[in-house]
């Protein structure tokens, strides 16, 4: 028996993660006052900018810089000063899977502070953040395999559809947002000491010539000194439009999915014409990809039901067949109880939340999520002009309204904090807890790479009465008895067209 075969190659894309691995970023930074002024620090926060990544062997190492801003008091402790350090990092983690002789045709690794400490000694100011780093590697994978088969009045095929995407084009953008922003007189402001920004994508859109536009906003939370009486520190609350232009390696496809964050955050107020206003400059990244959906018709199994049998061999292999890319939030609020000794609170100035994911469960078109929220509250006490400052950690649970997996990538963000004395021991925080997802499906398919001719088993002729075994179909009851498909159609023409095991199924064997 000489069958034709038609054979071809797929292009698949396989996404493999690497293990998240932790790493301690840490610096120190000789404070400007004299070594026996008594100093205090109040805040600290840090960005995490993660420069790019290297695939060799089964090992991915991301690189990048923590930018860490701290508030803190040296002297004279009413009055709060802001200062900023850096640090560079570089990090090995493993993969989770083997990732074989395949080029990886993108990187992506990416980091999430989990915890800043900071403390002062001698004069100099010790910094370090924790971070959780994560990565994944897009792997370009060529399968031959055998897509149809000349027509022969022997041969009975089985075809399946399969649904695969593959990345098709990609790039990125890095623009520095400038803004001049008005501040209210109102708040007295003296002096600008930093902020924290967050940028949300709104919509994007194809262009020519292989470019796409990114538009979104961009909130900041900028923290100022004061001379309103009994609120030494006081925040303003800024929302700016951003607008990237990415180029693509590549195609548009048939989909895009962008992803912009804020890399740091600097601003300075002074006066101008008309009040004081403020200086922002925002560093934004923005990574795009674009997809390509493609479904392909290809055999399954095939057998013949004359001459010589067939041996047949599949592959099993691993599509990425779709991409997540969501937004979603809830709002949220705990009560802070203050250590016992604490100050009374008489006004509170600052809140700040960071939220660290512990664990996330799906639950229908939900996702449920817990974690700890790490809460400073900077207030204002009844006996001194000297703020005060409370770190404390909380448990929190938020269902999200999404179609994320806990294997995707999950980031969680805390927005528009608002601080509140509810007593002289306990400040309310209300927060919205932001949460961003993206990651891809995949779907396992066993494709045909192989058939050739071997001596058939006799099928003595008669009439067989077979009972179908658990996870066998009408198909495996001709291929065992080599009849058409439509011949035992015609013998039961009763059966369901997705009979249950143990249904009884004629066979007649000319």
């Amino acid at each position: 028996m000489d069958i034709q075969w038609i054979r071809d190659n797929m292009e698949t894309e396989q996404i493999i993660a690497a293990k998240p691995t932790q790493v301690a970023v840490e610096t120190e930074v000789a404070l400007p006052g004299g070594l026996r002024e008594e100093a205090r620090v109040y805040y600290a926060d840090a960005f995490p900018q993660v420069n790019g990544g290297e695939l060799a062997g089964n090992r991915i190492t991301a690189d990048g810089r923590v930018i860490f801003h701290v508030l803190y008091a040296q002297g004279d402790l009413s009055r709060v000063n802001a200062l900023e350090a850096s640090a560079d990092f570089s990090q090995v983690m493993p993969l989770m899977e083997d990732s074989g002789s395949a080029a990886a045709v993108r990187l992506k690794p990416r980091a999430q502070v989990q915890r800043v400490n900071a403390k002062t000694f001698n004069g100099r100011l010790l910094l370090q953040a924790v971070l959780n780093l994560t990565a994944e590697a897009a792997l370009s994978r060529t399968v031959s395999f055998i897509q149809d088969a000349a027509p022969d009045p022997a041969l009975q095929r089985a075809t399946q559809v399969i649904s695969l995407q593959r990345t098709v084009g990609e790039g990125e953008a890095h623009d520095l947002l400038r803004e001049e922003l008005e501040l209210s007189d109102v708040l007295k402001i003296k002096d600008t000491l930093f902020a924290t920004a967050q940028a949300q994508v709104e919509d994007i859109l194809g262009g020519a010539d292989g470019k796409a536009t990114v538009t979104g906003t961009v909130t900041i939370d900028a923290c100022h000194t004061s001379d309103l009486p009994g609120r030494a520190l006081v925040y303003t609350r800024h929302t700016v439009p951003f607008e990237q232009q990415v180029s693509l390696s590549g195609a548009l496809g048939s989909a895009l999915t962008a992803r912009t964050e804020v890399r740091d955050a600097a601003v300075l107020s002074q006066e101008g014409e008309n009040g004081r206003i403020m200086r922002a400059e925002i560093q934004l990244a923005t990574e795009m990809t674009a997809v390509e959906d493609t479904q392909l018709t290809v055999l399954k199994d095939v057998f013949t039901t004359e001459g010589d049998a067939l041996e047949t061999q599949t592959q099993r292999v691993v599509l990425r067949n779709g991409t997540v890319n969501e937004a979603s939030a809830e709002s949220g609020r705990v009560t802070v109880t203050l250590p016992e000794g604490s100050p009374r609170v008489k006004t509170a100035l600052l809140g700040f939340v960071r939220p660290v994911l512990v664990d996330a469960q799906p639950q229908k078109d939900k996702l449920a999520v817990d974690g700890v929220l790490d809460i400073t509250v900077i207030y204002q006490t009844e006996e001194s002009g000297v703020p005060v400052s409370v770190q404390t950690e909380e448990p929190f649970h938020a269902v999200f309204s999404t179609q994320a997996q806990p294997g995707d990538h999950l980031s969680l963000m805390a927005a528009q904090v608002e601080p509140s004395a509810v007593t002289g021991d306990r400040i309310e925080i209300k927060y919205i807890l932001r949460l961003n997802a993206d990651g891809v499906r995949k779907q396992g398919a066993d494709v045909l790479v192989d058939a050739h001719p071997v001596q058939a088993a006799d099928v003595p002729q008669g009439i067989y009465l077979y009972y179908l075994q658990p996870g066998e179909s009408v198909w495996d009851v001709a291929k065992r008895y080599r009849i058409t498909l439509e011949e035992l159609a015609r013998l039961n023409p009763a059966l369901p067209d997705a009979p249950q095991s143990g249904t009884p199924v004629m066979a007649y064997k000319r």
